[in-house]
């Protein structure tokens, strides 16, 4: 609380707020965590450089600018989303396991206390203008997945747009899966009194008299096939005999087919 009135002091000091819109921000930060120099802004009483300048003179420290400290080793170590919440920016990997970071509210203890949980490090902090670190954070911080999948990283159209990515994906996913199956296993219609399987430029038609017929062309043969047998067995017969003249997939779907599917319904 302290260090929260000196900041309000130090407002009114510089005739940027009164006594009673100190009192005023103080009165709604006194049932939350929100940090005062925040409240002030948001509710329109003074503006971030207002704040900056107020915190710096509070903190007897100077507002660094991000260009002169930034260290690209840093820029994978927190992702885009929490820079974008705590208005911070990595600036460096310090020795003794030290994480130098920018700041607009270097006494945001929220902030500094979930980056130093995140990362394992410990944080120092500099205090920098918001608009500088906004800025920054699009230039510097790549996009992750981390990101993507992070619910306070993006907008409404964002969602929307995630969503169809997904929506779409599922779609291909879904066509590719049948791509597969039907590559592998075929199709079966049934037409009055047959049924019909077809793969690999190959129908057989099974009839309910019993009949069974083979349509179509082998990949190695010469001519197309159009062979009526009377049962199972003839067709089987037929098909090991003339092995060679199907490719792998004919052949291995075939020998499916009248395994799985013909049989029963020959039987």
């Amino acid at each position: 609380m302290k260090a929260q009135l000196q900041l309000g002091e130090i407002l009114i000091k510089k005739n940027l707020v009164s006594e009673e819109e100190i009192a005023e921000v103080l009165k709604i930060q006194v049932s939350s965590n929100r940090r005062v120099g925040y409240l002030l802004v948001k509710m329109g009483f003074i503006d971030s450089d207002q704040l900056m300048s107020a915190l710096a003179e509070q903190l007897q420290i100077p507002v660094i600018t991000i260009e002169d400290k930034f260290s690209s080793e840093v820029k994978k170590v927190i992702p885009r989303y929490l820079c974008q919440k705590y208005s911070i920016l990595p600036l460096e990997k310090k020795p003794h396991n030290v994480l130098s970071l920018a700041m607009v509210d270097p006494l945001d203890n929220e902030a500094i206390s979930n980056i130093e949980n995140f990362t394992g490090m410990v944080v120092e902090t500099n205090l920098a203008r918001h608009g500088d670190i906004t800025a920054n954070i699009s230039r510097k911080i790549p996009f992750s997945w981390q990101d993507i999948f992070n619910q306070q990283s993006y907008g409404l159209a964002a969602k929307v747009a995630t969503a169809c990515v997904l929506i779409l994906f599922v779609i291909l996913s879904i066509f590719a899966a049948r791509y597969v199956y039907f590559e592998k296993y075929g199709t079966m219609s049934v037409v009055g009194d047959s049924t019909i399987y077809k793969n690999h430029d190959i129908m057989i038609d099974v009839q309910k008299s019993g009949k069974i017929s083979l349509l179509g062309r082998g990949a190695r043969a010469s001519g197309f096939y159009s062979a009526t047998f009377n049962d199972l067995n003839s067709l089987q017969a037929f098909i090991q005999k003339k092995k060679n003249d199907f490719s792998e997939k004919q052949y291995q779907w075939l020998t499916w087919a009248l395994e799985n599917k013909i049989k029963e319904k020959a039987a």
